[in-house]
Parts: C-alpha cells; sequence; structure tokens
C-alpha cells in the first residue's frame, strides 16, 4: 500500500483534535462513494462490506434516492408535524403495508434516528401495560435479551448487559428483566404478572452478528400470546432486506406486535426511523403525548418511500437472500485456523476469530488492501455489503479476506485451539429432493384454436387453413404430456374447456399457486379477460376439494398473468417475477407481500418472449435455463450475479425460438417440447434425464410444456415435509381475500 498523503493525515489529526473520543475510527478518510464502493481523499478504492451498518443497504449516491432527495429539498424539507405534508402519508401507508401486523391497517410513528424509535417502543409498550393490560402505575417491566444493542440513549444503556456502555452514565431507569437471549426458560423466568413487552433483536448485530436456534422466535411469540405480552422486535439493522427476507421475524412465520425500523429506511442519505405497531398499541397515543421535531418530515418521508420503491423494484430482498447465501458458503469453506465460526442470515455474516488473533488488526490490515469491514467484540468481523453489491466484488471481498487471514496464520504463534464450531444461519442454496410427488394443474384442449394475435407467433390465417391438422397435433401433444407427467409420478387435476375461451388451456397464466393459496391472474389483453370467471370457479372447486386453502384476486389497477410471469425457485427460496409486457411491474411487491418471500422483477424486452417462463426455467438442482438475449441489460446482469456462472445453463437462439426455455422440472427429469443435442448433453451432465414431448401446434401460438401446467404443491417452507406454518403477513389491502 502506497504511503497516506500529507491531507489525509491533516483530516485524521484535525478530526481527532476536535471530535469527543466516542469512536475510534479505522484510519481511512472517506471522501466519496458510488455503489459498494467508497473513495479517499487520495483517490485509492475501497469495497464497503460495512454499509454503515445496515443505513447503506441500497449502495452509495443511489441516483433514484438523489432524485427523490434533491427533487423534495427543492420545495420543501422540514416544516414539524405541527402541520401535514403532502409526502408523510403516502410514505407510511407504503410502509405499514409491508410490514403487514394487523388488517387492515397497522400505524406508525417516525422518529429520526434508531435509538429515538426504541425509546418510542418503549413508551408505547408502557401505557399498553397500564392502559390495556391493568397493570399498576409505576409498574411495567420490560423483558430484554442479554447481549443486546438498542441504541445509546440513558434509559437504552441501562438495561444494556455490556458494562462498557453503562460505565458512569448512571443512574438508569428501572423496569427491565434480563434472559438470556436463544433460551425460551430464560426468557419465561423474566415475565411476571408487570410485564408488558419482550423487546428483541431477532438476530444480535452488535453482539457479533447471533443467531438464535431454529424455532426460537416462535416460541417467543407463543410465550407472549400465552402471558398476554406484546412483542417488540427491533430490525433496525436486521429489517428492509438484510437477512434475505423483508424483516428477519418472516424465517420464523410470526408476528411481532410492534416493529421497529430504521437505517436503511433512510436511501444510505438521512436518519429516518419509525415504530410500527397494531392500532391496539398506537391509538393510545394521543395529541401531545409524543412527539419528533424531524420525526417524519417532508424530505425524509420523501426518501423513505423511494427507498422502499428501491428495495422492491430493484428485488434487493431477493439479492440479499441469494447472494448471502453464496457469502455464507464461501466464508463457511475458508480453510483457516484462525476462524472458530461463520454465522448469519443473508447479506449479514459475522466471522468469530480465534482469540489469539485482534479483530481489529485484521480489520485494519483489510482497510490497507482496499476492503472496508468492522470488529466487533475483539473477535468478530462482521460483513454487510449493500444489497446492491455485485457477485464479482462480493467475491473479490472475500479472496481479500483470505489472503489476509493466510497474513496472520504466517505470523501467528502456535496456540492449542478450540474446535471450528459448525455455521449457523442459512446455508449455501442446495439442490431440493429430487423425489417430490408433483401436484399439477392443466386444461383440457376441447376448443383450442388461434382466433386472435396477442404475441408474434399467433397466426389466425395459418390456423383457419389448416385447422383440423393443426386441433389434431394439439390434442396429441397435450394427452403425450399429460401422460408423460403421470409416468413421472405425478399427479394431474384436470380443468374442463369452455367453448370460446381458445386459450384457457395455457393454464400456467391463470394463477400462481405457492403456500396453498391461489393469486388470481388478470389479463392485460381483452382477449383473455373472458377467462377470469372460469378460472376462478375452478379454483373455488380446487378449495372446496381440498387441493388449496384460499384465493385472492390480483390489484384492479394491475396486471398479472400467473405462473408464466412469477417463477418460484426453491434453492434460493425466491420468486422471479417477469415484467415489461404482460405482467406490471408493481406485482413483485405484492407477491413479496402475499407470500413473505423476497421477489426478483425481471425486465422482457423481447415480444417473441412475452412471459418469463417463455426464458427462464429454474431446475430442481439449483441451475437456471435462460435465454440472455430476451431480457434487459439490467436484468441479465441481475440474473447473473444471483445464480452464479457454475449453475446457469445458456439456451441458444435456436432453442429458445423452439420453445425448449419452456418447460417442466420435476426432480431430476426434465419435460421439454425441444432440446438440441448441446443443450441435452448440458442437462445430461447436470445430472438430469430429458424427456421431449413435441407440442407442435401450442409452440405455434407461442408456448409449450410450462405454459399447459401449472403446479398447485410449491412450498416457500424452509425444507420439505417441515410441518412448522407458512409465513404470512396478512395480504395487501388491495387484494380481494375470497
Amino acid at each position: 500500500m502506497s504511503p497516506r498523503s500529507a491531507a489525509v493525515d491533516r483530516s485524521i489529526e484535525l478530526e481527532s483534535r476536535v471530535a469527543a473520543p466516542n469512536y475510534l475510527p479505522i484510519p481511512v478518510v472517506l471522501q466519496s462513494g458510488r455503489g459498494e464502493w467508497l473513495f479517499d481523499l487520495d483517490g485509492r478504492r475501497y469495497l464497503d462490506l460495512m454499509s454503515a451498518y445496515s443505513a447503506v443497504s441500497h449502495g452509495h449516491a443511489h441516483p433514484r434516492l438523489l432524485k427523490a432527495l434533491t427533487e423534495q429539498a427543492a420545495q420543501v424539507a422540514v416544516t414539524s408535524r405541527a402541520y401535514h405534508s403532502a409526502t408523510l402519508g403516502a410514505f407510511l401507508e407504503h410502509l405499514t403495508g409491508l410490514c403487514g401486523l394487523s388488517s387492515p391497517q397497522a400505524k406508525a410513528l417516525p422518529s429520526s434516528g434508531g435509538a429515538e424509535a426504541v425509546e418510542t417502543a418503549i413508551k408505547a409498550a408502557r401505557r399498553w401495560g397500564y392502559r390495556v393490560k391493568g397493570i399498576a402505575p409505576d409498574a411495567a417491566e420490560i423483558a430484554v435479551a442479554r447481549g443486546n444493542f438498542h441504541g445509546r440513549s440513558t434509559t437504552i444503556v441501562g438495561f444494556s448487559s455490556e458494562e462498557a456502555y453503562r460505565a458512569d452514565f448512571g443512574p438508569f431507569s428501572p423496569g427491565f428483566r434480563h434472559f438470556d437471549f436463544g433460551d425460551i426458560e430464560s426468557l419465561k423466568s423474566a415475565i411476571n404478572e408487570n410485564t408488558c413487552a419482550v423487546l428483541l433483536e431477532p438476530i444480535q448485530g452488535e453482539a457479533g452478528i447471533v443467531v438464535p436456534p431454529d424455532g426460537f422466535l416462535r416460541e417467543v411469540r407463543a410465550v407472549c400470546n400465552e402471558k398476554h405480552v406484546l412483542l417488540i422486535l427491533d430490525e433496525i439493522q436486521s429489517g428492509l432486506g438484510r437477512t434475505g427476507r423483508w424483516f428477519a421475524y418472516e424465517h420464523e412465520g410470526i408476528r411481532p406486535d410492534g416493529l421497529i425500523l430504521g437505517k436503511a429506511l433512510g436511501g444510505g442519505l438521512l436518519p429516518v426511523s419509525c415504530f410500527v405497531a397494531t392500532p391496539e398499541v398506537m391509538d393510545l397515543f394521543e395529541p401531545g403525548s409524543h412527539g419528533s421535531t424531524f420525526g417524519g418530515n417532508p424530505l425524509a418521508a420523501a426518501v423513505g418511500l423511494e427507498a422502499l420503491r428501491v428495495i422492491e423494484d430493484e428485488g434487493l430482498v431477493a439479492r440479499s437472500a441469494a447472494l448471502g447465501a453464496h457469502l455464507l458458503s464461501r466464508l463457511s469453506a475458508l480453510n483457516s485456523a484462525l476462524i472458530r465460526q461463520v454465522r448469519g442470515r443473508g447479506l449479514w455474516v459475522g466471522v468469530e476469530l480465534d482469540s489469539s488473533v485482534s479483530a481489529r488488526d485484521v480489520v485494519e490490515r483489510l482497510a490497507e488492501r482496499g476492503v472496508l469491514t468492522k470488529d466487533t467484540h475483539g473477535t468478530v468481523i462482521r460483513f454487510a455489503p449493500p444489497l446492491t453489491i455485485s457477485r464479482d466484488a462480493l467475491d473479490w471481498g472475500v479472496d481479500v479476506f483470505a489472503e489476509t487471514l493466510r497474513q496472520f496464520e504466517a505470523t501467528a504463534e502456535p496456540v492449542a485451539r478450540a474446535p471450528r464450531l459448525a455455521v449457523r444461519g442459512e446455508t449455501a442454496p442446495k439442490a431440493v429432493e429430487r423425489a417430490q410427488r408433483a401436484r399439477l394443474m392443466m386444461s383440457a384442449p376441447d376448443h383450442f384454436e388461434v382466433s386472435y394475435r396477442i404475441n408474434p407467433w399467433m397466426d389466425p390465417v395459418q390456423w383457419k387453413s389448416s385447422a383440423e391438422e393443426l386441433r389434431r397435433q394439439a390434442d396429441r401433444g397435450w394427452f403425450a404430456l399429460k401422460q408423460m407427467y403421470e409416468r413421472l409420478g405425478a399427479d394431474v387435476e384436470i380443468q374442463p374447456a369452455q367453448a370460446g375461451l381458445p386459450d384457457l388451456v395455457f393454464t400456467a397464466n391463470s394463477a400462481l399457486v405457492l403456500d396453498r393459496t391461489a393469486l388470481l391472474a388478470r389479463f392485460r389483453h381483452p382477449e383473455r379477460r373472458m377467462e377470469l370467471g372460469h378460472n376462478r370457479a375452478f379454483f373455488e372447486s380446487l378449495r372446496s376439494r381440498g387441493w388449496i386453502d384460499s384465493i385472492v384476486e390480483t390489484p384492479d389497477d394491475l396486471y398479472f398473468e400467473g405462473a408464466g410471469d412469477a417463477i418460484w425457485d426453491a434453492s434460493r427460496k425466491l420468486i422471479w417475477t417477469g415484467w415489461g409486457q404482460r405482467t406490471s411491474l408493481p406485482m413483485a411487491g405484492v407477491i413479496a407481500r402475499m407470500f413473505s418471500v423476497p421477489t426478483v422483477p425481471l425486465e422482457l424486452v423481447d415480444p417473441r418472449f412475452y412471459h418469463l417462463d417463455t426464458c427462464l426455467c429454474v431446475l430442481s438442482g439449483g441451475e437456471v435455463l435462460y435465454y440472455p438475449a430476451a431480457f434487459s441489460t439490467q436484468s441479465r446482469d441481475t440474473i447473473r450475479d444471483l445464480v452464479g456462472k457454475d449453475r446457469l445453463i445458456e439456451a441458444g437462439a435456436a432453442d429458445a425460438e423452439h420453445l425448449a426455455v419452456n418447460s417442466v422440472c420435476l426432480g431430476d427429469q426434465i419435460v421439454m417440447c425441444y432440446a438440441s443435442d448441446t443443450l441435452r448433453d448440458l442437462l445430461t451432465q447436470r445430472g438430469y434425464e430429458v424427456h421431449v414431448v413435441p407440442l407442435e401446434s401450442f409452440n405455434r401460438s407461442g408456448g409449450s410444456a410450462y405454459c399447459l401446467t401449472l403446479r398447485l404443491d410449491l412450498s416457500s417452507r424452509p425444507e420439505a415435509g417441515d410441518p412448522r406454518p407458512v409465513a404470512r403477513r396478512g395480504r395487501p389491502k388491495l387484494l380481494k381475500a375470497a
């Protein structure tokens, strides 16, 4: 590394002279940033693997956020809550809709920094305890976990178990009882008749990215229900996509009563925080009972709303899930005697080092090599990059970390080391079980024909001139496809045909079915809209016979063409969504809120590939077969980043134009309408058996095996057969449940 310039030394000296010594910064002087990269006064580039403790989840200087900031600042920035503003309502409506704590609507109280939001939650919990639970005046208690970090105010450090945070700052507020994080019996012992709330981080960040045992949050929720106690989760760091879900609590399928948010809510530009809770809690506030001068100001609300929209539009939650699994896998695979444990979820990972080496020394050496991260508790190094980080940049950062550890190993004195602990948290994407019996839906082809043109493949003139032969082909192909599914062990449910509905046979477009809930299509083209009533009636019959549990309609102002534009990826636990031709972009957010799973919106730019299923197919082993030319440049980059080169299979033009990508994968069996020798060999090398069923008539109208099939048994649960309840946050307000 080249020596520091005089300007850097002067800046460090000046800051040290005039700033209170409550921080010990890494000796770099940062001047600018773009995306995942930061630059110092000398123009040297650094990879940001810290993202300001998750505050810069969107990356530095995101253009959409800068635009929202400057446009709003040019109008009005701060007015105080003494008046209404044009931006606050839309921001809080969007935020509370994402949180989904209650139906029909949770409520929010905005503030500035995270500690202020925690203080708000404490006040709300105590008032609920007195006015709802009936706790005696001034006797309310809140149960808090040892190892917690909720902020730096005197109330909050008063219930910290870290002595350095408390030293000489007392006297402290009473009313807090401690329990051991991850120990449900300890929590039960901390709760009594005066307990109004449990305040908890779903994952302890400052403690070193400590992940509780599986099922702990579900047990906490059950105890709170039993004891009539509020569950308030501090997701200031873990929320808004950091762990590969919108909120960390979704990993366990629960709902808190209150949620504390901050950091990423300000898009890396402003301090924006919020306490969101059920109306039962929030309606206890009245004018004058609480306030915040800067909380909910017009500028913060405008930036906060755009920050939420960017997370949705750019699929950052799913990006965190996929790249986070990759990061955890790579760090876990490092062959270093200095690593004792790797733990985390999403793009939030802690690496615990052996006590023979100082984590601070490692962090400083990493900075010298152009990688910025942060140590905690002397032995843990945290990795929390912007959710926008590229796979290549992430890999480079891990490579530098590995090389840096090797340098420390070479100079470390030999010591007896404890055995390495197992990885804690999410595991890397892996092949799903390949012997799962599928439940499929098909629609009989009795009346199938091409009577109108809504895509480049359809030619009503050609169909009319060869109608009888094409109908025979359609019948032949459809029955051959059904027989193939049954031969492979699938159960097939047949939707009866109806005269006048020629497109009905393309069943994949009728709905997305996940976790036994059907989200119905809303077609863009008028020619297909008459199918909607027939489809709904059939899903009603499926519900009455126990194949599905519920039916939900797409919002009236959006278009959505079912599983054709929403493909579940079981390996990455996310849904790929297509938009730009048949499905509206905001449907990615609707689906994410509906099913509590990450979504990745992909823009389709070639009119021949008008549904996502025509150009992207997810295989059971985690590979993705796709046709790159069908996507925008940004979407191609997204696919390559989230899937990785080793799991991507590119279809050539000939295969794509024969609709080979529109295929169905059942375990290690792939059903296709076409496969070139090259593509067949690639799939065979990956361990798949390829079955080709010619579907000539359907191909002529732009569809193939996947279009003719809707899977009814897809589950977002972590493992096949997992008895845990599926996560639900409640349906978005615009959706109409049957």
